[in-house]
């Protein structure tokens, strides 16, 4: 049986909060409400666990199913980024040196161009203000030193590390195409992904090849395209082409729709080559000329090796920000791949689960409520409870990095992940959660202000739900919407 959505029963609550007493509707306590919603959501074959507890002192104030393991999705990288900035602190910065390896003499640079990766996920990014500039900085810097031609080749040395292949553990082959499944490499530049648009004017016909716009223009990106002019809904998807690069993409239209245009973001398995052809580019419109390299025979004076410049990240603080409020996969792997080297001196997804195990055991966390596999979450391997996740934030926010964890959480209604979340006009800013989506599952951690409460202002909070595909009633995000409101407005008793 459906049941009657709470929100509006709150909001009602809200509105005469100024009206005498005796006219006011009874309201129902938190525990009461938020047991009424998941109850009702598991008799539709749901699963749901939720932890509430006061963020001073870890008092339970609501547990519902408490210890139930589910797959946290991305409330996962509240662990990596957490224990990144447990490491590393706030202000830590990636540094990739730039040096110059070969000969210098007048215009004219012969040798190779290294670079030294740090791991930087961010490095060649659009999304900060100096990282997507990184190729024009070097051929600034080549262009400081008088240098006007160069005859050689760009070599990228990246450290050693036991990641293999395309694909974490428990990650699905079917997502690998796409940026949310980018390869956290040692080496990262544009956060391993490309642009893909494809194009067909008003008239033309669904039948009629699309015109395919591959971004950054100097990318070389194989792409195999069908169109299936026969689908049940219109859309674009693709598959990581096996044994061969590039990818398998279908365009498909329905018989009454036929799109103009279709846009996506798709991860690339060789970064060098791409940071390569970006420095090519920058050399080129800077007017540095490439000489083609001499013959094999070809002798050359003694090669000198000097720094050109470094590239250097935004603070730890940043990154996190980015990883958490946007949901950033790689960001949150390469964060957690490079907490496992501090701590263990390996990168590895082996090391990872050893220093995140060890991470959570020296905060007090079990690994019965908490299982880490990965830093992103996409692992279908990683387990969670509410507890354990409730636990990771409580612990976070009471360390020394605990104001820049808090400020990289979505706010609801505000921004990130939890932006179009609709709550009502008192609530906006007081909600800040991680969220996770995963395989019908779907998880949020957070913190939740409650102004009417002194006893209890301020609630770290985690909610999970299972099974989620075939729910009539609610959708998870309509669950959370109507949890939240309870969590901001309604008595504890």
């Amino acid at each position: 049986m459906r049941r009657a959505p709470l929100v509006p029963l709150l909001l009602a609550a809200l509105a005469l909060s100024g009206c005498p007493r005796a006219s006011r509707p009874p309201r129902p306590t938190l525990p009461e409400a938020a047991r009424e919603l998941l109850s009702a959501i598991e008799q539709e074959g749901a699963l749901a666990g939720a932890l509430v507890v006061d963020a001073q002192t870890g008092q339970p104030l609501f547990a519902h199913r408490e210890h139930v393991r589910l797959l946290p999705a991305s409330t996962m990288k509240l662990v990596s980024t957490s224990s990144a900035l447990a490491a590393l602190g706030p202000d830590f910065r990636f540094v990739t040196p730039v040096f110059l390896e070969g000969t210098h003499q007048g215009p004219l640079f012969e040798g190779q161009l290294v670079v030294e990766s740090s791991g930087d996920p961010s490095l060649g990014s659009w999304r900060f203000p100096d990282t997507g500039t990184a190729c024009e900085q070097i051929a600034e810097a080549l262009w400081g030193r008088g240098i006007r031609q160069w005859r050689g080749a760009l070599r990228v040395q990246a450290p050693d590390t036991d990641v293999e292949g395309p694909l974490g553990p428990g990650w699905a082959w079917d997502d690998a195409a796409y940026a949310m499944s980018a390869p956290p490499t040692p080496f990262v530049f544009r956060e391993n992904v490309v642009d893909l648009a494809l194009m067909r004017p008003d008239g033309t016909a669904c039948a009629e090849p699309p015109t395919v716009q591959v971004s950054p223009p100097f990318a070389t990106f194989p792409t195999t395209l069908r169109l299936d002019t026969s689908a049940a809904k219109p859309g674009l998807a693709c598959l990581r082409a096996r044994g061969a690069p590039g990818v398998q993409c279908v365009w498909r239209s329905a018989s009454d729709q036929c799109p103009r245009t279709a846009s996506l973001r798709l991860s690339i398995e060789d970064p060098q080559a791409l940071f390569t052809a970006c420095v090519e580019d920058a050399l080129a419109r800077k007017g540095l000329t490439r000489l083609p390299a001499r013959g094999a025979a070809a002798s050359l004076p003694a090669q000198t090796r000097q720094s050109l410049l470094e590239l250097i990240s935004p603070p730890l603080s940043e990154l996190v920000k980015a990883t958490n409020k946007e949901s950033l996969n790689l960001y949150a792997d390469r964060l957690g791949l490079r907490f496992a080297r501090e701590r263990t001196g390996t990168e590895s997804f082996s090391a990872l689960r050893a220093a995140l195990g060890e991470e959570l055991a020296r905060r007090g966390i079990s690994s019965r409520e908490l299982r880490p596999v990965d830093g992103s979450g996409l692992s279908r391997y990683n387990l969670a409870s509410p507890r354990g996740l409730v636990q990771v934030l409580f612990t976070g926010l009471r360390e020394s990095y605990g104001p820049a964890l808090a400020d990289s959480l979505p706010i609801a209604g505000v921004d990130g992940t939890l932006a179009n979340r609709r709550l009502s006009a008192q609530s906006l800013g007081r909600i800040r959660a991680k969220t996770g989506t995963l395989s019908s599952q779907k998880a949020f951690v957070g913190i939740a202000e409650r102004p009417g409460d002194p006893a209890h202002p301020r609630v770290v909070f985690a909610l999970m739900l299972g099974n989620m595909d075939e729910q009539p009633a609610l959708s998870a995000n309509e669950v959370f919407d109507q949890f939240a409101e309870a969590l901001i407005h309604l008595p504890l008793q």
